[in-house]
C-alpha cells in the first residue's frame, strides 16, 4: 500500500517535499496555515522568484550541506523546473529566473504538478502538535505514516512567517539552535552613512575580522542595505552589532589606487579635491567622504594627501548596531541542528518516520537564490525519502 505522508508548510520546501512524495507514490497531504501557497515564493527576488543559482556550492552556505548539494544541484533544480513546464534565463551575474519575469509562475506550475498527483491540498489548516502513537503520527485528525516538517522559520512574518515548526519539532526531542534574522538590512549608529541615504556603490565590506562581503550597498535612512550588506548580516547580528568598513574600490588593491589618484592629481592638477573625485564617485558622495576625513573640497589636495586618501577609499569606517526587525529579513539564521537529521535523507535521527526541510535546518545562505535552491534540494530529497 502506498505511503500516507503529511507535509507541514506550503512553502518552497514544503511544495518540493509534496511533488516529490507523491511522485514516488505516495498519498500526501499538504497542510499549510495560510490561505495561499509559496507565500515567501511569491515575494522572493522582487517578485520575480530567484530560484536558483548557476554557481550552487557549499561555500555559499553557512551549514553542512555538501552531501545534499551534490545529490540536487543546480543541473536538478534546472530539471524539476524545465520538467513542470517552466521556461528558464539565467542573468549574467549567475542567478536564475523564471523567463517570463514572475514568481506567480514558479507556484503555478507546482500547485498544476500537485493536483495532477491528487495531493490532498489543505490551506488554512495549521498544524498545532504532533504526537507520534504506535507506526503513525497525529496531527489534530489527519493521521500519518510519515511527517515532513517544512513550516520555515520567522523571517517575514507579514507572509506567514512564524515559529511554530521549530516549536513542533522541540516538543517532539529536538533540540534548535538560536533563530536569529538574516539576510536583513543593518543599521548603523548616527553618522555619515545616513548622508548618503538613496546612494548605491559596489563595494566590499568587511566586519572586523571575522565576516567578508562584496557587492552592491545600498545606503539608507537607518544604514545599510543590498547584497554586499545582507550577505554580511548573518555573522554581524549574532554578535550584536560591529565595527564595519566599506572599500569603495574593491576591484584595485592600493597601489593601484594610488597610482590612479595621483595620475588623476597630476592630469587635474587645478583641481579642488571635489573635482578630483568627481567621476570616481556617485553625486553626494565626494563632499560627505572629504569632509568625514577632515579634507577641504574646495581646496586642491596636497601630493602629501593622497596615501591618506586612498587609506581612507580603502577603508571607510563606520558602526553597525544591530538589525533591521523581522519582517525585513529574507530568511533565519539557526533551526534544528544539522546534527540531528541524516544528509542527504532529511531523516530525523530522534523520531522514526519524521523529516525534515528548508528553513527550519541550521542552514542558510547567500543572496542570490542559495535559499530557495536549499529549499527545492532538502525538500525534494525529504518528500522522496518519507515516500520509500
Amino acid at each position: 500500500m502506498a505511503r500516507e505522508v503529511a507535509v507541514v508548510g506550503g512553502g518552497a520546501s514544503g511544495l518540493a517535499a509534496a511533488l516529490a512524495a507523491a511522485r514516488a507514490g505516495a498519498r500526501v497531504t499538504l497542510l499549510e496555515r495560510s490561505k495561499a501557497l509559496g507565500r515567501k515564493v511569491l515575494a522572493s527576488g522582487g517578485g520575480r522568484c530567484n530560484l536558483t543559482n548557476k554557481d550552487i556550492s557549499p561555500r555559499h552556505y553557512h551549514g553542512e550541506c555538501k552531501a545534499l548539494l551534490s545529490r540536487f544541484g543546480e543541473a536538478e533544480a534546472r530539471e524539476l523546473f524545465e520538467g513542470l513546464g517552466l521556461l528558464l534565463m539565467t542573468e549574467p551575474d549567475g542567478r536564475v529566473f523564471p523567463r517570463c519575469g514572475k514568481a506567480q509562475a514558479v507556484v503555478d506550475v507546482l500547485r498544476s504538478a500537485l493536483n495532477e498527483l491528487g495531493v490532498d491540498i489543505r490551506l488554512g489548516c495549521g498544524v498545532e502538535s504532533i504526537r507520534r502513537q504506535a507506526e503513525r503520527f497525529s496531527l489534530g485528525t489527519l493521521q500519518a505514516e510519515r511527517v515532513v516538517l517544512c513550516c520555515g522559520g520567522p523571517a517575514y512574518p507579514q507572509m506567514g512567517g512564524t515559529d511554530s515548526g521549530l516549536r513542533l519539532a522541540e516538543a517532539l526531542g529536538h533540540d534548535v539552535t538560536r533563530v536569529t534574522p538574516s539576510l536583513v538590512p543593518l543599521c548603523a549608529k548616527p553618522g555619515w552613512v545616513q548622508r548618503l541615504r538613496g546612494i548605491r556603490v559596489d563595494a566590499a565590506v568587511r566586519a572586523e575580522d571575522f565576516a567578508q562581503s562584496r557587492g552592491e550597498l545600498l545606503f539608507t535612512a537607518y544604514g545599510v542595505s543590498g547584497p554586499a550588506a545582507l550577505d554580511l548580516s548573518r555573522e554581524v547580528v549574532r554578535r550584536g552589532g560591529a565595527e564595519c568598513s566599506v572599500d569603495l574600490f574593491p576591484e584595485m588593491d592600493k597601489a593601484a589606487l594610488l597610482r590612479l589618484l595621483r595620475g588623476r592629481a597630476e592630469r587635474f592638477s587645478r583641481r579642488a579635491a571635489k573635482g578630483l573625485l568627481c567621476g570616481m564617485l556617485p553625486d553626494r558622495m565626494p563632499s560627505v567622504f572629504l569632509e568625514e576625513h577632515g579634507f577641504s573640497d574646495h581646496e586642491p589636495l596636497p601630493a602629501s594627501a593622497l596615501g591618506r586618501l586612498c587609506d581612507a577609499l580603502k577603508a571607510w569606517r563606520f558602526e553597525v548596531s544591530g538589525p533591521r526587525p523581522w519582517d525585513e529579513a529574507m530568511v533565519s539564521a539557526g533551526g534544528v541542528g544539522l546534527g540531528e537529521a541524516d544528509i542527504p535523507s532529511m531523516r530525523s535521527k530522534r523520531v522514526e518516520g519524521l523529516f525534515f526541510a528548508g528553513e527550519m535546518l541550521d542552514v542558510d545562505g547567500d543572496s542570490g537564490g542559495y535559499n530557495l535552491h536549499f529549499a527545492w534540494a532538502s525538500g525534494t530529497l525529504a518528500g522522496a525519502s518519507a515516500a520509500s
